[in-house]
């Protein structure tokens, strides 16, 4: 029952048509026809009405004590109010797993001998600091190149001896170019259950419309914008 859309029949008309993740509840002007002022959709049908007092029941404000147990919930992952509420709507679970990819919170550089070195801005590394839920490093391979075993491990310790051993863990999605949506999601939820972290109750921050699908199609309890949880 959360702020979700109704799914279009064809896959590419659905991804053209959504909204940014940072846009809540207005339509994205580059997506607007013409003569559309980028508001809201007036839908004034049955079904519209139906939806709106059913949007309406489930966002109202619950006792003071639920509020506040909620806002020290996302205050852990950094996260919002309606975060944490929303992805309780929709699956009835909790947040309590932050998926971050590697490289939206640091600068990736190779050396000669194929390691990595990395670089994240003090904002990136005081956000870091102030988390106190699970967090994963999602290690794309599209983006970073193969790594062994040993590399992963290194990599690890090093961004560990940064940030006060905060990351939990570093899961690898392997570069496979011929892979499809769903097999990728099937990794990254074989990966979650590796580490048993529910799937429901996790984060993914992104900015790609891959990243976006992504996280819908391996059915995790959220996907919120990189960019906005940096600056929140």
């Amino acid at each position: 029952m959360g702020d979700r859309f109704f799914h279009l029949r064809h896959p590419n008309v659905e991804t053209l048509l959504r909204r940014p993740p940072a846009v809540s509840g207005l339509v994205p002007p580059r997506l607007a026809g013409i003569g559309h002022n980028g508001g809201p959709p007036l839908d004034m049908s049955g079904i519209g009405v139906a939806w709106r007092r059913a949007h309406a029941k489930a966002w109202k404000t619950p006792p003071r004590e639920i509020v506040q147990m909620r806002l020290r919930r996302a205050a852990r992952l950094g996260l919002g109010y309606r975060d944490v509420t929303l992805a309780l709507l929709d699956h009835g679970c909790h947040l309590s797993v932050l998926l971050l990819p590697l490289h939206h919170a640091f600068e990736v550089a190779r050396d000669r001998d194929g390691g990595l070195h990395l670089a994240a801005a003090p904002e990136i590394a005081d956000k870091i600091a102030r988390l106190d839920g699970r967090l994963f490093l999602l290690l794309d391979e599209a983006m970073t190149g193969p790594l062994d075993a040993a590399s992963r491990r290194r990599l690890l310790q090093q961004i560990n001896a940064l940030h006060d051993g905060k990351v939990e863990a570093l899961l690898t999605l392997p570069f496979r170019p011929m892979d499809t949506e769903a097999q990728r999601a099937q990794r990254l939820r074989r990966l979650l259950k590796q580490q048993n972290a529910p799937r429901q109750e996790c984060v993914l921050l992104g900015l790609t419309w891959a990243e976006i699908r992504l996280a819908e199609t391996a059915g995790l309890g959220l996907f919120k914008s990189v960019a906005e949880w940096f600056s929140a």
